[in-house]
């Protein structure tokens, strides 16, 4: 129900005033014009049809003021997870010697990835391999509490397909990394706590995800619609979906 009595208080003005700067700061962003490696694990294809065309989102789909402040945040923090790992004697590499992240583009720049960082080098006792993929996520407690318990792969399989695509196709430019395991790192955004995991290179799965990105794309550009991953609009994925009416409102 809409109060049409309430009056924002001082601490939402403000926060208005922010959400807004962001609104723009987003709007004035170029938008991506290729398909995205870290996507290419989310379970609907038509859902990676609609963005890789650039299809506008639903109304009120799109990335409100918070959300925007969540994904800064997360930044920061994974900023932070940088600097720790460095402090404890790891050599991690998260910018080229000319600026920039390090990453690919393939398929004629139709397929682009670009990877938190390169580890080259790290405390001897922990007798690990180089060079390997650095990951970075943040995650609320009770999903940083299921990786930690039960692995990246399964309660994240989107970031364990981001992984592996990205050590499948950096091999070309960064000899060796699909050679080692890769280390995921989470972090607690509610309590600060560090979840690291070695997960070793899927060449299945990152076959599986490049043979998806040319489905995606050939179909895509062809005009034909892929199939939907759910059969019925009411399933949670589909409710939260950016091109949900889009997409049950079409075809």
């Amino acid at each position: 129900m809409l109060d049409f009595n309430h009056r924002p208080g001082f601490h939402e003005r403000v926060a208005g005033f922010i959400d807004a700067a962001l609104d723009v700061e987003r709007a004035g962003q170029a938008p991506r014009d290729y398909l995205g490696a870290s996507r290419l694990g989310v379970a609907c294809e038509r859902a990676l049809q609609f963005e890789y065309a650039g299809a506008p989102v639903d109304p009120g789909r799109g990335f409100s003021g918070r959300i925007l402040r969540v994904f800064e945040v997360g930044h920061a923090l994974e900023d932070l997870a940088v600097r720790w790992l460095r402090m404890a004697g790891f050599e991690l590499h998260n910018q080229k010697a000319n600026g920039g992240q390090f990453g690919f583009s393939v398929a004629g720049g139709r397929i682009k990835g670009h990877v938190d960082g390169i580890i080259t080098a790290a405390p001897p006792e922990l007798g690990l391999s180089f060079p390997m993929l650095f990951e970075c996520k943040t995650m609320a407690d009770k999903h940083w509490k299921a990786c930690a318990k039960s692995g990246v792969a399964v309660t994240k399989p989107v970031y364990a397909a981001q992984m592996a695509t990205y050590q499948a196709y950096m091999e070309g430019t960064v000899e060796g990394i699909s050679h080692n395991p890769a280390l995921f790192t989470a972090i607690n955004k509610d309590t600060q706590e560090l979840w690291f995991e070695l997960v070793p290179f899927d060449a299945a799965l990152a076959q599986k995800m490049s043979d998806r990105a040319v489905r995606v794309i050939q179909a895509t550009e062809a005009g034909e619609l892929l199939p939907r991953a759910f059969a019925e609009a009411s399933h949670f994925e589909c409710k939260f979906c950016s091109y949900a009416q889009r997409c049950w409102g079409g075809a």
